[in-house]
């Protein structure tokens, strides 16, 4: 018996996007942008649509530990596997079974065959193809039929024009393809809680540009350093973005100085989403996106995030403001940026703090405390101030003049 054929096709299963109706031609084709470039450099040739799945070709044996990595992280898949192509009869894929299962794997005494059948033009349904060739698998290998636990699980896709089978089925972390539900602006702390926001986001298929506000010099870069981690980790394999670093420590002694102190990290706030929002317009962006958990601190409460967020009128997201801090530190843990986010560094809002913050104050409170500034002026002054880095494959380019000398 000849050896098996090198496997250079990846079946890439969706859920949410078959859902779509008339728009899911337009999520297909953004799940298909994401996979060309997370698989970049791989050495895949094309990617087909398949009956509510996609088929990615590559031009020799796949790299499977690298695909594999990459695709566990491609927002969209739901989940995914190599597989063998056959011919669309029960010979050929009889003749697929043969040279996969040769020689017969070791240690395996129970199997399955599970069937999908989106091409109903095939004569046998599913669960007359998995009876035969349940038989014949038995026949040849003396398994047991075990549907619950198989050792084995053998998966058979009828598919237009040809059939495909794996022994795989890897997870994916499902959502939405990037670019497929806008682009949003996210403030990026360099802490635990914003990092999850931002993934949650980019999981619903959003598009991001990051924003850091600092307070370098007066602090050291190491928060900046953070941002940059944080979102060089979010961007693995899934494209590039920019990353806006605004100096904010100038603002801060002006607050110190003018404002109540009570009133300190709600100012701050207020200005760092006027900020924001000063540049997710420039950039196209819809919405900001916050960590922000509601109670878990105390300019987090509702009176106070209600407060903060009346200083600007685009849309302000929060996708943590149910969760508390265990869920959102298991969940850093999760998608992995949970050791970066500890690593110590100068908080922005931490520099300068008041001893007993207010807890609960309204619009008027902290417009009343803002009356000392010109708000269009400071705003336009950290905007200017702001510099660009472009993270990502083939974006190691820094606009601006950030610097630790």
């Amino acid at each position: 018996m000849d050896s098996p054929e090198p496997m250079r096709h990846l079946l890439v299963h969706y859920n949410e996007i078959a859902l779509k109706g008339k728009n899911r031609r337009f999520f297909e084709q953004k799940l298909v942008e994401a996979l060309r470039r997370g698989l970049r450099g791989l050495g895949f040739e094309r990617v087909r649509r398949l009956y509510g799945r996609l088929l990615v070709e590559f031009r020799q044996e796949i790299p499977w530990e690298e695909a594999r990595r990459r695709l566990s992280r491609i927002f969209g898949v739901s989940h995914f596997a190599r597989a063998r192509p056959a011919p669309l009869d029960l010979e050929g894929i009889s003749a697929n079974l043969v040279q996969a299962l040769t020689p017969i794997p070791a240690g395996v005494r129970s199997f399955a065959v599970f069937t999908r059948r989106p091409n109903k033009s095939f004569p046998l349904n599913s669960m007359e193809l998995n009876r035969r060739l349940g038989q014949f698998i038995k026949d040849r290998t003396g398994w047991a039929v075990s549907l619950e636990s198989p050792d084995l699980p053998i998966y058979v896709y009828i598919l237009q024009g040809e059939a495909f089978v794996t022994f795989e089925r890897c997870p994916g972390p499902g959502g939405l393809p990037a670019g497929a539900s806008g682009k949003v602006a996210c403030l990026i702390s360099g802490g635990i809680d914003s990092p999850v926001a931002a993934s949650r986001m980019m999981r619903r298929g959003c598009t991001v540009e990051f924003i850091h506000f600092h307070s370098y010099p007066h602090t050291s870069a190491a928060s900046v350093d953070k941002a940059k981690q944080i979102v060089d980790f979010l961007l693995r394999d899934r494209g590039a973005a920019r990353l806006h670093l605004i100096p904010f420590a100038d603002l801060q002694r002006r607050i110190v100085v003018e404002c109540p102190a009570p009133y300190r990290v709600l100012l701050y706030r207020r200005f760092m989403m006027r900020a924001a929002e000063a540049i997710a317009r420039r950039e196209g962006a819809l919405a900001l996106v916050t960590g922000e958990s509601l109670g878990q601190v105390a300019s987090q409460t509702l009176e106070n995030l209600t407060s903060i967020e009346s200083a600007v009128s685009m849309p302000v997201l929060r996708p943590l403001v149910g969760m508390d801090k265990e869920e959102i530190v298991e969940e850093a843990r999760g998608i992995g940026t949970f050791e970066i986010s500890i690593q110590p560094h100068d908080d922005c809002c931490g520099f300068l703090m008041p001893h007993n913050p207010a807890t609960r104050t309204s619009p008027q409170d902290l417009d009343e405390a803002e009356r000392h500034f010109d708000l269009e002026s400071e705003v336009a002054a950290l905007v200017g101030g702001a510099e660009m880095v472009e993270i990502g494959p083939g974006t190691e380019k820094v606009s601006g003049t950030f610097s630790r000398s």
